[in-house]
């Protein structure tokens, strides 16, 4: 691994929380369930191909829905996140946070293997990224394979999804992997087997 540390610390200015759109993973859905008690349905929308940038068109978790596409997001309003506190103008959940939120604003470096070499800061993001902290490279590194893991399985699961044939809405969705990212807690792997 390369460096050890990053030179960062979150001021909480807001910025990741009102102009970045957040795309959790179902196992992230799950948590913020677990954790606030809420439907999936305050706090999810599901954006469609001209509502949301910097996907790719062939990224494999898009749910295909009579012709259309769908990419399952946290809902935003004119204020941004739903979970961003209009008056404290914090994360409601952050010890509950998506995977991908907290490892925002830091970019990958990976070695021609595959494994993790080291991460920066984004250049091409909004974030005043303050380097008056220190973040340990071994931690942002167990939260990219979590994170990993999670978009394996959350693969797999719109695979199953965009598999089946009969009228589906995009909620349904959650209906799907409510109980089996719930399945996983017990350390049991989702594969097409599971479903």
């Amino acid at each position: 691994m390369g460096r050890k540390y990053v030179y960062f610390k979150c001021h909480h200015c807001g910025h990741c929380c009102t102009d970045v759109v957040c795309c959790p993973t179902p196992y992230d859905v799950i948590q913020i369930v677990k954790a606030t008690n809420l439907h999936p349905k305050k706090f999810l929308e599901f954006l469609t191909e001209d509502e949301i940038t910097g996907v790719y068109k062939s990224d494999p978790t898009w749910l295909n829905i009579d012709g259309k596409k769908y990419m399952m997001a946290l809902k935003r309003n004119s204020r941004g996140c739903y979970f961003r506190d209009p008056v404290k103008k914090i994360c409601k959940i952050y010890d509950h946070r998506p995977l991908l939120c907290r490892l925002f604003p830091f970019k990958l470096r990976q070695t021609r293997e595959g494994d993790v070499h080291s991460f920066s800061l984004h250049k091409d993001v909004g974030c005043p990224k303050h380097r008056d902290g220190i973040v340990a490279v071994v931690e942002l590194a167990k939260l990219w394979e979590k994170e990993k893991e999670n978009q394996e399985d959350y693969k797999n699961l719109v695979a199953y999804f965009n598999s089946k044939k009969h009228k589906k809405e995009p909620f349904d969705f959650v209906e799907l992997f409510v109980v089996v990212v719930d399945n996983k807690d017990k350390k049991e792997k989702i594969t097409g087997d599971t479903l």
